[in-house]
Protein backbone atom coordinates (compact mmCIF):
# COMPACT_ATOMS: atom_id res chain seq x y z
CA UNK A 1 0.00 0.00 0.00
CA UNK A 2 1.58 3.42 -0.86
CA UNK A 3 1.95 6.40 1.29
CA UNK A 4 -1.30 8.60 0.92
CA UNK A 5 -1.60 12.06 1.46
CA UNK A 6 -4.04 14.71 0.79
CA UNK A 7 -3.15 18.63 1.84
CA UNK A 8 -5.40 21.33 1.83
CA UNK A 9 -5.38 24.61 3.49
CA UNK A 10 -7.24 24.13 7.30
CA UNK A 11 -6.57 20.15 7.32
CA UNK A 12 -4.71 17.16 5.89
CA UNK A 13 -5.57 13.72 5.51
CA UNK A 14 -2.07 10.63 5.87
CA UNK A 15 -1.63 7.22 5.42
CA UNK A 16 1.80 5.58 5.32
CA UNK A 17 3.52 2.30 6.41
CA UNK A 18 7.39 2.42 6.67
CA UNK A 19 10.69 0.84 8.58
CA UNK A 20 10.58 3.34 12.10
CA UNK A 21 13.18 5.99 11.62
CA UNK A 22 14.38 8.60 14.23
CA UNK A 23 12.00 11.53 14.85
CA UNK A 24 12.77 14.66 16.16
CA UNK A 25 10.90 15.93 18.66
CA UNK A 26 8.06 18.13 16.86
CA UNK A 27 5.39 20.76 18.11
CA UNK A 28 2.93 22.15 15.70
CA UNK A 29 0.34 25.04 14.78
CA UNK A 30 -2.53 22.45 14.17
CA UNK A 31 -4.51 19.85 16.23
CA UNK A 32 -3.32 16.38 15.30
CA UNK A 33 -5.34 12.49 15.76
CA UNK A 34 -3.08 10.07 14.82
CA UNK A 35 -4.61 6.17 14.72
CA UNK A 36 -1.65 3.84 15.99
CA UNK A 37 -2.24 1.04 13.43
CA UNK A 38 1.17 -1.30 13.96
CA UNK A 39 4.08 -1.52 15.32
CA UNK A 40 6.82 -1.18 18.52
CA UNK A 41 6.56 2.37 20.07
CA UNK A 42 5.71 5.05 22.71
CA UNK A 43 4.52 7.99 22.34
CA UNK A 44 6.00 10.87 24.13
CA UNK A 45 3.51 14.14 25.05
CA UNK A 46 4.46 17.07 27.13
CA UNK A 47 6.96 14.70 28.79
CA UNK A 48 4.41 11.87 29.23
CA UNK A 49 4.74 8.04 28.09
CA UNK A 50 1.78 6.55 26.32
CA UNK A 51 2.34 2.83 25.07
CA UNK A 52 0.89 2.22 22.05
CA UNK A 53 -1.19 -0.99 21.10
CA UNK A 54 -2.69 -1.34 17.55
CA UNK A 55 -5.80 0.56 17.68
CA UNK A 56 -4.76 2.90 19.88
CA UNK A 57 -5.69 6.27 18.98
CA UNK A 58 -3.13 10.11 20.36
CA UNK A 59 -4.24 13.62 20.51
CA UNK A 60 -2.12 16.42 20.53
CA UNK A 61 -3.07 20.06 20.38
CA UNK A 62 -1.37 23.10 19.45
CA UNK A 63 1.95 24.34 20.47
CA UNK A 64 2.23 20.72 22.46
CA UNK A 65 5.46 19.02 22.47
CA UNK A 66 5.88 15.48 21.01
CA UNK A 67 7.70 12.66 19.32
CA UNK A 68 7.66 8.88 19.29
CA UNK A 69 10.15 6.84 20.13
CA UNK A 70 10.53 3.26 18.94
CA UNK A 71 11.41 -0.21 20.37
CA UNK A 72 12.33 -2.24 17.44
CA UNK A 73 11.99 -2.52 14.03
CA UNK A 74 8.56 -3.79 13.26
CA UNK A 75 6.60 -1.79 9.98
CA UNK A 76 5.43 1.52 11.37
CA UNK A 77 1.20 2.42 10.16
CA UNK A 78 -0.08 4.78 11.23
CA UNK A 79 -2.91 7.51 10.25
CA UNK A 80 -3.43 10.96 10.98
CA UNK A 81 -5.43 13.91 10.16
CA UNK A 82 -4.17 17.44 11.25
CA UNK A 83 -6.59 20.51 11.15
CA UNK A 84 -6.40 24.18 12.74
CA UNK A 85 -8.41 25.96 14.56
CA UNK A 86 -10.66 27.52 11.24
CA UNK A 87 -11.24 24.42 10.35
CA UNK A 88 -13.02 23.76 13.74
CA UNK A 89 -14.76 26.83 13.57
CA UNK A 90 -16.11 26.11 9.59
CA UNK A 91 -17.51 22.73 10.45
CA UNK A 92 -19.57 24.03 14.03
CA UNK A 93 -19.24 27.18 16.37
CA UNK A 94 -18.82 25.08 19.13
CA UNK A 95 -15.82 22.38 17.82
CA UNK A 96 -13.24 24.61 19.20
CA UNK A 97 -14.22 24.45 22.66
CA UNK A 98 -14.95 21.01 22.93
CA UNK A 99 -12.01 19.85 21.23
CA UNK A 100 -9.53 21.97 23.05
CA UNK A 101 -11.40 19.95 25.97
CA UNK A 102 -10.94 16.85 24.29
CA UNK A 103 -7.10 16.89 23.33
CA UNK A 104 -6.30 17.32 27.21
CA UNK A 105 -6.60 13.36 26.89
CA UNK A 106 -3.68 12.58 24.44
CA UNK A 107 -4.82 8.54 24.49
CA UNK A 108 -7.79 6.72 23.41
CA UNK A 109 -7.19 3.34 24.26
CA UNK A 110 -8.10 0.86 21.51
CA UNK A 111 -11.50 -0.83 22.82
CA UNK A 112 -12.96 2.84 23.58
CA UNK A 113 -11.87 3.56 20.18
CA UNK A 114 -13.37 0.83 18.43
CA UNK A 115 -16.49 1.67 20.32
CA UNK A 116 -16.73 5.03 19.13
CA UNK A 117 -15.84 3.98 15.23
CA UNK A 118 -12.95 6.01 15.23
CA UNK A 119 -11.24 2.93 13.03
CA UNK A 120 -13.50 2.55 10.78
CA UNK A 121 -13.78 6.54 10.39
CA UNK A 122 -9.82 6.79 9.41
CA UNK A 123 -10.51 3.99 6.98
CA UNK A 124 -13.04 5.45 5.13
CA UNK A 125 -11.00 8.01 5.01
CA UNK A 126 -8.41 6.31 3.14
CA UNK A 127 -10.75 4.67 0.91
CA UNK A 128 -12.20 8.31 0.03
CA UNK A 129 -8.43 9.51 -0.44
CA UNK A 130 -7.61 6.37 -2.69
CA UNK A 131 -10.86 6.22 -5.14
CA UNK A 132 -11.36 10.33 -5.32
CA UNK A 133 -14.32 9.91 -6.25
CA UNK A 134 -16.70 13.07 -7.16
CA UNK A 135 -17.18 14.98 -4.32
CA UNK A 136 -15.32 12.57 -2.42
CA UNK A 137 -13.89 15.90 -0.33
CA UNK A 138 -16.52 16.39 1.25
CA UNK A 139 -17.27 13.04 1.88
CA UNK A 140 -13.79 12.93 3.77
CA UNK A 141 -14.74 16.49 5.71
CA UNK A 142 -17.54 14.13 6.72
CA UNK A 143 -16.07 11.44 8.04
CA UNK A 144 -13.58 13.71 9.58
CA UNK A 145 -16.21 15.63 11.31
CA UNK A 146 -18.08 12.48 12.77
CA UNK A 147 -14.64 11.79 13.90
CA UNK A 148 -14.46 15.12 15.91
CA UNK A 149 -17.46 14.80 17.58
CA UNK A 150 -16.62 11.23 18.44
CA UNK A 151 -13.84 12.45 19.98
CA UNK A 152 -14.89 14.59 21.93
CA UNK A 153 -17.96 11.78 23.25
CA UNK A 154 -15.26 9.71 23.98
CA UNK A 155 -12.96 11.41 26.48
CA UNK A 156 -15.55 12.81 28.15
CA UNK A 157 -16.06 9.59 28.97
CA UNK A 158 -13.00 6.94 28.90
CA UNK A 159 -9.29 8.56 29.75
CA UNK A 160 -5.74 6.84 28.91
CA UNK A 161 -3.74 8.22 31.56
CA UNK A 162 0.14 8.12 31.12
CA UNK A 163 2.47 5.52 31.86
CA UNK A 164 3.77 5.38 35.57
CA UNK A 165 7.21 5.11 35.53
CA UNK A 166 9.22 3.22 37.82
CA UNK A 167 10.64 4.25 41.01
CA UNK A 168 13.88 3.60 39.32
CA UNK A 169 12.88 6.05 36.81
CA UNK A 170 10.87 8.27 38.62
CA UNK A 171 13.67 8.94 40.85
CA UNK A 172 16.15 10.23 37.93
CA UNK A 173 13.06 12.27 36.34
CA UNK A 174 12.17 13.85 39.70
CA UNK A 175 16.10 15.30 39.89
CA UNK A 176 16.00 16.51 36.35
CA UNK A 177 13.13 18.21 36.85
CA UNK A 178 14.32 20.32 39.95
CA UNK A 179 17.67 20.91 37.92
CA UNK A 180 17.14 21.28 34.25
CA UNK A 181 17.51 24.71 34.29
CA UNK A 182 21.36 24.82 35.46
CA UNK A 183 23.81 22.78 33.85
CA UNK A 184 23.79 19.12 34.34
CA UNK A 185 25.95 16.27 34.18
CA UNK A 186 25.33 11.84 34.18
CA UNK A 187 27.76 11.68 37.12
CA UNK A 188 26.24 14.54 38.80
CA UNK A 189 22.59 13.21 38.33
CA UNK A 190 23.77 9.08 39.20
CA UNK A 191 24.87 10.30 42.64
CA UNK A 192 22.28 12.29 43.49
CA UNK A 193 19.77 9.46 42.47
CA UNK A 194 22.09 6.60 43.97
CA UNK A 195 22.73 4.65 40.82
CA UNK A 196 25.96 3.48 38.76
CA UNK A 197 26.07 5.71 35.96
CA UNK A 198 26.03 3.55 33.28
CA UNK A 199 22.92 1.24 34.50
CA UNK A 200 21.48 4.87 34.83
CA UNK A 201 21.45 5.15 31.43
CA UNK A 202 20.80 2.10 30.79
CA UNK A 203 17.65 1.53 32.88
CA UNK A 204 16.55 4.64 31.76
CA UNK A 205 16.48 4.19 28.01
CA UNK A 206 14.75 0.78 29.06
CA UNK A 207 12.35 1.91 30.51
CA UNK A 208 11.26 5.60 28.25
CA UNK A 209 12.41 5.07 25.25
CA UNK A 210 14.86 7.91 25.58
CA UNK A 211 18.36 8.53 26.63
CA UNK A 212 18.45 10.85 29.96
CA UNK A 213 20.11 13.48 27.75
CA UNK A 214 16.99 13.91 25.15
CA UNK A 215 15.09 13.82 28.40
CA UNK A 216 16.44 16.77 29.77
CA UNK A 217 16.80 18.78 25.84
CA UNK A 218 12.84 18.24 25.82
CA UNK A 219 12.13 19.17 29.53
CA UNK A 220 13.93 22.61 28.37
CA UNK A 221 12.15 22.83 25.65
CA UNK A 222 8.96 22.80 27.35
CA UNK A 223 10.45 25.79 29.80
CA UNK A 224 11.86 27.64 27.17
CA UNK A 225 8.41 28.06 25.23
CA UNK A 226 6.18 29.35 28.93
CA UNK A 227 9.23 31.49 28.90
CA UNK A 228 8.82 32.71 25.37
CA UNK A 229 4.99 33.35 25.89
CA UNK A 230 6.40 35.64 29.06
CA UNK A 231 8.06 37.67 26.00
CA UNK A 232 11.58 36.25 27.40
CA UNK A 233 13.98 37.68 24.97
CA UNK A 234 15.96 34.33 22.89
CA UNK A 235 19.56 35.45 24.71
CA UNK A 236 17.93 35.40 28.00
CA UNK A 237 15.68 31.85 27.73
CA UNK A 238 18.92 30.19 25.89
CA UNK A 239 20.53 31.16 29.95
CA UNK A 240 17.35 30.67 32.19
CA UNK A 241 17.28 26.76 29.97
CA UNK A 242 20.77 26.27 31.38
CA UNK A 243 22.59 26.80 28.58
CA UNK A 244 26.57 28.07 28.76
CA UNK A 245 26.14 30.43 25.52
CA UNK A 246 23.07 30.58 22.61
CA UNK A 247 25.10 28.86 20.48
CA UNK A 248 24.56 25.54 22.64
CA UNK A 249 20.94 26.93 22.65
CA UNK A 250 20.67 26.87 18.83
CA UNK A 251 21.95 23.81 18.11
CA UNK A 252 20.08 22.01 20.57
CA UNK A 253 16.89 23.21 18.96
CA UNK A 254 18.15 22.59 15.57
CA UNK A 255 19.36 18.88 16.40
CA UNK A 256 16.09 17.96 18.35
CA UNK A 257 13.38 20.04 16.70
CA UNK A 258 15.22 20.37 13.35
CA UNK A 259 14.12 24.21 13.37
CA UNK A 260 15.83 27.26 14.85
CA UNK A 261 14.35 28.34 18.08
CA UNK A 262 13.10 31.56 15.98
CA UNK A 263 11.09 28.98 13.89
CA UNK A 264 10.42 27.34 16.56
CA UNK A 265 8.72 29.73 17.99
CA UNK A 266 7.17 31.05 15.39
CA UNK A 267 4.62 28.40 15.50
CA UNK A 268 2.89 29.49 18.17
CA UNK A 269 2.66 32.98 17.00
CA UNK A 270 1.26 31.52 13.63
CA UNK A 271 -1.97 32.39 12.19
CA UNK A 272 -3.98 29.32 11.81
CA UNK A 273 -6.45 31.09 9.31
CA UNK A 274 -3.75 32.51 6.83
CA UNK A 275 -1.62 29.34 6.45
CA UNK A 276 -1.50 26.11 4.60
CA UNK A 277 -0.84 22.78 6.81
CA UNK A 278 2.03 22.15 5.65
CA UNK A 279 4.88 23.44 2.73
CA UNK A 280 7.28 21.30 1.50
CA UNK A 281 7.24 18.49 3.68
CA UNK A 282 5.38 16.74 6.25
CA UNK A 283 5.91 17.20 9.55
CA UNK A 284 4.79 14.78 11.78
CA UNK A 285 5.31 11.20 14.02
Amino acid sequence: MPKISIRRMHFMYSYDKFIPRDLTFQVHHYYEILFFVSGNAKFIINGDEYSASPGDVFITAPGEIHSIVFKGNEIYERHFIQFDTEFLSMLSPSLPERMSGAAQNHKIANADAEKYRLDELFYSIRQCAEEKKSEYEVLIQSYILQMLVAVCECTSRAIAPPERSSKKTMKIKEYIRHNFTRALTLDEIAENAFFNKFYMCHIFKEETGMTIKEYIEMMRFMYARRLHFQGKKLADIAALCGYSDYSMFYKSFVRYSGMSPSEFFSLDEHDDKSAPMHKDKEQSV
